[in-house]
């Protein structure tokens, strides 16, 4: 898939849009790679092509990232909206969101991880202090209606 992610980078909009390469049809391609980094894409819509190249151009996946999953597994990530999550686009806050949920069991999908995980994902998962707020009641204000004299 990163090929076809290169390709896709290095390829102009034109030669996107217009034909086939190596790979096959290129609008198929571009709805592919779409899908695969940002999980949905609509293959219908001609007029959203444009705006799928750019982002595949622009896409940088973080490259320093201290979790790897085992083999090829790919999971769903609730805490993120669904996403999937796969060693070709995970990152430290999708691996931190998944193993929030039940990092003792969750931790087994895992290849390499850092030693302190549970210690990062508590302290994203602590509560906000709350500040003490102050409520007040608040008298109603009372608005007299004028009145208008009648046109004769």
């Amino acid at each position: 898939m990163n090929n076809k992610l290169l390709y896709i980078k290095e390829a102009t909009i034109e030669e996107l849009l217009s034909g086939s390469s190596s790979f096959g049809n290129n609008i198929d391609l571009i709805i592919e790679v779409y899908t695969w980094l940002f999980d949905t894409a609509c293959g219908s819509c001609p007029s959203k092509f444009v705006g799928y190249i750019n982002r595949i151009k622009t896409y940088q996946m973080e490259t320093k990232c201290d979790y790897k999953l085992k083999g090829n597994f790919q999971v769903t990530v609730s805490a993120l909206g669904g996403r999937t999550m796969s060693n070709h686009n995970i990152t430290n806050v999708m691996a931190e969101a998944f193993l929030s949920t039940n990092p003792q069991n969750r931790i087994s999908f895992f290849s390499k991880y850092p030693e302190n995980y549970l210690e990062l994902i508590e302290a994203k998962n602590k509560p906000v202090e709350v500040i003490e707020e102050v409520i007040e009641e608040v008298k109603p204000v009372v608005i007299k209606k004028r009145k208008t004299k009648k046109k004769s």
